[in-house]
């Protein structure tokens, strides 16, 4: 099962219809948002005591991305956006619909415009602007194109295929919507066969109706 923690006082807050993957890992200030997911051994850490992280709904984090954040400001991804395999980035903002390639590297106070790719293992230099529908590539990166036509319609369609297949392995019993307390609404985890609230304390029995 998926690894949900609290930190400093503060318990992730995910929407029940968001997808967590076995070995995925979530820790602290972290708000996910409906449908988004989170797949295998990808970790978002928000462990900073002032900044927080923003994963929007219908967002994918693909497995094994690193999601983190430090004192520069929060981590903020929008809505409908691809994070790709291995891709590493903290204090950053991405606009809806983007898509960051496999292994690509964002450094801290990076802005990022909505419906933009940033390639394969490319790395976005700190401070750096990019504006809506720039395509970025390379070390350093740098825009080479701007997206348009059938191109710009795939990533408005892209990011529901994420979601689309979350479904398919919840209807498959793998993984988990996010269980809400009955009492407070907030988080509840599974601990040595009981559910225990980490915002209240409120805990139960499996075998409890």
């Amino acid at each position: 099962m998926a690894l949900i923690l609290s930190f400093n006082g503060k318990t992730p807050r995910i929407a029940k219809s968001a997808f967590v993957a076995p070995t995925a890992v979530i820790v602290g200030d972290v708000e996910i948002g409906e449908n988004a997911s989170v797949w295998f051994g990808a970790v978002i850490r928000g462990d900073h005591p002032e900044n927080n992280i923003v994963v929007g709904a219908g967002t994918s984090v693909q497995e094994n991305a690193v999601v983190h954040v430090g004192r520069s400001g929060p981590t903020l991804i929008g809505e409908n956006v691809t994070v790709g395999h291995g891709a590493k980035f903290e204090s950053c903002s991405i606009g809806d619909r983007t898509i960051i390639g496999m292994n690509a590297v964002i450094l801290k106070d990076v802005t990022i415009g909505s419906e933009c790719v940033i390639a394969a293992n490319s790395v976005i230099l700190e401070g750096t602007e990019i504006r809506d529908r720039s395509v970025v590539a390379g070390v350093p990166g740098t825009l080479r194109k701007a997206v348009a036509g059938s191109s710009a319609q795939w990533m408005r369609d892209g990011g529901q295929h994420y979601v689309h297949l979350s479904r398919a392995y919840l209807a498959e019993g793998i993984g988990t919507e996010a269980m809400i307390c009955e009492l407070c609404g907030g988080l509840v985890l599974e601990r040595h066969c009981k559910i225990v609230c980490q915002v209240c304390g409120y805990q139960r029995d499996y075998s409890d109706p």
